[in-house]
């Protein structure tokens, strides 16, 4: 265990020893794949996780027989710190390229399969007409994932539905909300039925979008009021979901903007807003972090109410 060293020795640790961590960290804690995305050699990262340890004059990761295999409780807060440091690294490098007049660029985005296809597809059509130098990148994932990939900068916004649990780093903008649809094969009972009821309609076999925040709240609404829903196969999103609604093999609700009359020719669809509640996409941001210009107009073109001086003051606000 090593002592403690007197706290001026921080003042030399260096940006190459933490992104050394935080790719480590991110390697499941495999120095040679690090190595690999860090373009350096194995024992290149290895001598800069010492050096750190022994600047900082703590053990942050945990060995066994000479290899890696986790973080000590202090390489975990270093983490957080180191990555904290690089991502403001990073936003200092922005607005650099900002003021240089630069429109080049990447944004990455942690999105579902629905939001990517239904949402933002169109958005991302129009954006690169104009910003033809910026690259998007599109990375799947549920709020969990969004908010982890957002919070870490792996992705720069995260679009999603349900937001997830509260988390001071990671910002939670609302923007638009959807009321939930019904969908079943043409001549399925539940057509004709004249007032849908959540009793008429836990009387049919059910698609499921699951494992989903979509899927929870409508297993719960039923469990509300005693109701078992005889689900008769789980689907990964709501393409797959009218896929199976498609072939007969139950019936399913979806977001409504994942269906359209005009294209979902062998489905007919319900409204069913009345039964659940409305579903709320929002977009997930770091907090304390700078935004390209480019950025900005990304996601004024997802939503207007997403316009930049809103968004400055809740990402700098002091209140999480």
């Amino acid at each position: 265990m090593r002592q403690s060293s007197p706290s001026p020795s921080i003042q030399v640790v260096k940006l190459r020893q933490l992104q050394c961590l935080c790719a480590v960290a991110e390697a499941d804690f495999n120095v040679s794949r690090a190595a690999v995305a860090l373009h350096a050699t194995q024992p290149a990262v290895s001598k800069q996780l010492r050096q750190l340890e022994e600047e900082l004059g703590l053990d942050l990761l945990q060995r066994y027989g000479g290899r890696v295999i986790g973080l000590t409780d202090a390489g975990e807060r270093t983490l957080v710190f180191g990555r904290r440091a690089l991502q403001c690294v990073e936003s200092i490098r922005g607005l650099t390229q900002e003021s240089r007049g630069d429109s080049g660029g990447s944004i990455v985005l942690a999105t579902s399969h629905t939001h990517a296809k239904y949402v933002l597809l169109p958005v991302i059509r129009a954006f690169t007409r104009r910003y033809p130098k910026v690259r998007i990148l599109v990375r799947h994932g549920g709020p969990e994932q969004a908010s982890d990939m957002v919070r870490e900068g792996k992705a720069t916004v995260g679009v999603i539905s349900i937001a997830p649990r509260d988390r001071n780093d990671v910002l939670a903008v609302p923007f638009r909300s959807y009321r939930l649809v019904l969908i079943a094969p043409p001549g399925h009972p539940v057509l004709k039925v004249k007032t849908l009821t959540l009793e008429r309609l836990s009387g049919y076999p059910f698609v499921l979008i699951h494992p989903s925040p979509l899927g929870v709240h409508v297993l719960e609404k039923f469990k509300r009021v005693d109701l078992d829903v005889d689900v008769a196969v789980e689907a990964v999103n709501a393409d797959m979901a009218k896929d199976f609604v498609g072939a007969g093999l139950g019936i399913a609700l979806i977001p409504s903007f994942a269906y359209s009359p005009r294209t979902d020719r062998n489905l007919r669809g319900r409204d069913a807003g009345h039964l659940f509640d409305p579903v709320t996409s929002s977009i997930l941001l770091r907090r304390e972090s700078h935004l390209p210009r480019y950025v900005y107009d990304f996601l004024e073109t997802v939503d207007a109410t997403l316009e930049r001086r809103r968004l400055d003051s809740l990402i700098f606000s002091q209140d999480p």
